[in-house]
């Protein structure tokens, strides 16, 4: 009797274990990039390896002493920035909304006019642009979601851990394909059409959705959504918008200036533009059932981004934002400039294309053969894991690490073999010279793959 009690306390054990919902049990998985980067990280050297991988944003442009003072001023001001240190609301202060809505309306930015943003409701995210795309995984129903090929690996892959199936289209030097938008659109079934997700300037590519191609993508969502007789969201996030510096390219228009039917969400941040730890992400779009549930999942997460936060950011935008602007986008031009030098000098004859350097801080490399995967040589090269005591023993020598494309296409899409020689880096965070050894150490593994 005790052997069996015994017997039966060890089984119980073995399934004694806690009962997680399907996006929970997929999530015990980190996902590729969440593995590379910890991996890397646990024992990442500073002033030794270099991380081209995080999209972190240009340390120099944050402006510590300005929002040092909107922080006093605001304290200072109760008449106008009320309980500041207080809990806030589901849909943001009414300082920095009306903030977002005059730098809108100061800088003619996305060409729309008051009276279009007066028909408009703008909300603030819990903790970023980030939390109002989780929550359009909550209140949407689950189904295709289209975007661009390359695609924004984070949200995609969060998308399919959710139970959503991702549909890319690929791009070209305008953004998305509106032609193989609608070949696709007759292909699959549009009842199971879930929503749109843009990113005007892709990450990882840094390709510049044009105008053209923004009118002809809402003009096909709208089609389809009349022919299925539901509305089908089109949301446009524009993190890096605000960071365009090539001065050459036209100027990007709202994509809810085509907007006939009330589908556009905007999607913007200020995390590019001022700083990221004021978590400051908003949504603009029609008062509407989609904003209204919108709105209350922010509520249910526990109100949009700290009160302090927003205040804040309301100020440094009626005060600062515009000449700020102008530092963010110089500081970024320049290493963008250098960086693209520096790629063409010694990376050049390994290249089949590359795409960045007028917005954003992202390069993305297509290579003609040598291939970019977490299993190739060039990755052991700079991650000093070839087995070759040469390259891998001396403590001294760096490593680097960088996003490979094929995390950032889908592994049963067209892209697929490209995206095995493809790769993006960031320049945001690291100054010049680190760029410059970064792309020496690249051109080194170039060469090493080569004479293999």
């Amino acid at each position: 009797m005790k052997c069996r009690a015994f017997a039966r306390h060890f089984f119980c054990l073995d399934m004694y274990t806690f009962s997680l919902s399907e996006y929970g049990d997929k999530s015990q998985k980190p996902s590729p990039v969440n593995q590379m980067t910890a991996a890397f990280s646990k024992d990442f050297r500073q002033g030794v390896d270099i991380n081209l991988g995080v999209g972190y944003v240009n340390d120099e442009t944050i402006p510590h002493s300005q929002l040092a003072e909107c922080f006093q001023y605001v304290l200072a001001h109760t008449e106008t920035y009320k309980n500041a240190l207080n809990y806030g609301s589901a849909d943001g202060s009414a300082n920095i909304r009306n903030a977002i809505r005059n730098y809108y309306l100061r800088n003619a930015i996305g060409g729309v006019s008051p009276s279009l943003l007066d028909k408009k409701t703008i909300c603030v995210g819990a903790n970023g642009a980030t939390s109002l795309l989780d929550s359009f995984a909550e209140i949407l129903p689950k189904g295709i979601v289209i975007t661009a090929e390359p695609n924004y690996y984070i949200y995609t892959e969060t998308l399919q851990r959710k139970g959503f199936e991702v549909c890319t289209i690929p791009e070209d030097e305008s953004g998305m394909r509106s032609d193989l938008l609608r070949k696709t659109l007759e292909q699959i079934d549009l009842e199971k059409l879930s929503f749109f997700y843009i990113v005007t300037v892709n990450n990882p590519s840094s390709v510049i959705l044009s105008n053209s191609r923004r009118k002809e993508i809402v003009a096909l969502a709208t089609e389809v959504s009349r022919k299925i007789n539901r509305k089908i969201p089109v949301i446009f996030d524009k993190a890096y918008e605000d960071i365009i510096f090539d001065t050459t390219i036209e100027k990007p228009l709202s994509g809810m200036m085509f907007d006939e039917d009330g589908l556009v969400v905007e999607l913007g941040t200020l995390s590019k533009i001022i700083a990221p730890a004021l978590r400051i992400g908003y949504a603009i779009a029609d008062d509407s059932e989609l904003m209204r549930a919108l709105i209350q999942k922010t509520s249910d997460i526990g109100f949009s981004a700290p009160l302090i936060n927003e205040e804040m950011a309301a100020r440094f935008i009626d005060c600062h934002i515009d000449q700020h602007a102008l530092k963010v986008r110089a500081g970024y031009r320049a290493k963008a400039e250098a960086l693209q030098q520096l790629i063409q000098t010694h990376l050049g004859k390994y290249l089949e294309r590359y795409s960045g350097g007028q917005a954003g801080f992202y390069f993305y490399l297509t290579f003609k053969q040598i291939e970019t995967h977490p299993n190739s040589l060039f990755f052991a090269y700079l991650s000093r894991k070839t087995g070759n005591p040469a390259i891998d023993g001396n403590p001294m020598n760096p490593r680097l690490i960088y996003v490979p494309g094929c995390f950032c296409v889908s592994q049963n899409g067209p892209m697929k073999s490209e995206g095995q020689r493809q790769l993006r880096i960031s320049y945001g965070f690291e100054d010049i010279p680190e760029l410059e050894r970064a792309i020496l150490l690249m051109r080194d593994a170039a060469e090493y793959v080569s004479a293999q």
